[in-house]
């Protein structure tokens, strides 16, 4: 089981953005807490001292939804195939971090990274973050996705749980969950969207409705448009990339 969960900060505590000119925009308006149930974990679940340390209401990040929403649209176009078995190592948070040579890099490592990036949640705006990776896969014939959360070695407890979290499930399992995200969020913008046109923006907050409202329309598409574009992996480009990644020096352990 795979659930990605959300709770949008109630409407009148959403902080405006700007300074002498505060406005609200369809991103601002996603401010709220998020976090990944599966069966036996939580995952982007902060620690007991990490509440404790930052006086926490919930403990889970508190960031703008529609970021962890985005990426996970990338992710989705992504898992559009399987990782080949011997590439799955470069995807799967398992690789060893190389030193960048002082040269301009290839085009074929370029296309190494670019495919490591596809499967690899981005969390760097929050602290001492988890390293989440997801990566579609064949096992005796079954299609499957998994999901990998570890924690690094140097994290000051922030996040909780053991320092690897791997939860495999039926790509189509994992393909709805992401869809009923999706359709979840989609949904609960479209009341808050409603809510401000029958009362208005706060005063003193600037804040275009016509436009809001657009944004919104344009943004329930964004899934559906996102997987009509068509992807196309030169596997044999990525594994060159590979290759010269892997003689590069290791980064040193500490750094």
């Amino acid at each position: 089981m795979l659930r990605i969960q959300f709770e949008l900060r109630p409407l009148a505590d959403v902080s405006p953005w700007g300074g002498d000119q505060p406005n609200l925009h369809w991103f601002g308006l996603t401010s709220g807490w998020y976090w990944i149930e599966t069966d036996r974990h939580q995952m982007l679940r902060y620690s007991e001292q990490a509440v404790r340390r930052w006086d926490l209401s919930r403990p889970y990040p508190h960031y703008y939804v529609v970021r962890l929403w985005e990426d996970l649209l990338v992710l989705r176009w992504a898992l559009a195939e399987p990782v080949p078995a011997d590439i799955v190592r470069f995807v799967d948070g398992t690789f060893p971090r190389r030193e960048f040579p002082d040269d301009d890099i290839s085009a074929d490592v370029d296309a190494a990274f670019d495919l490591q990036g596809d499967h690899h949640l981005y969390l760097g705006y929050l602290t001492d973050p988890p390293v989440i990776n997801c990566w579609r896969h064949t096992d005796a014939g079954r299609d499957l996705v998994t999901v990998s959360q570890r924690i690094p070695p140097t994290d000051q407890h922030t996040f909780a749980g053991p320092e690897i979290v791997e939860v495999t499930l039926p790509t189509a399992e994992f393909f709805a969950a992401l869809h009923d995200f999706d359709r979840r969020l989609i949904a609960a913008m479209d009341e808050r969207v409603t809510e401000l046109e029958r009362v208005g923006p706060p005063t003193g907050v600037e804040l275009d409705l016509g436009l809001l409202r657009a944004e919104h329309v344009s943004r329930s598409r964004w899934l559906a448009e996102r997987l009509t574009i068509p992807r196309r992996v030169d596997w044999d480009k990525v594994r060159s990339g590979i290759a010269e990644i892997s003689s590069w020096p290791l980064v040193e352990a500490g750094h």
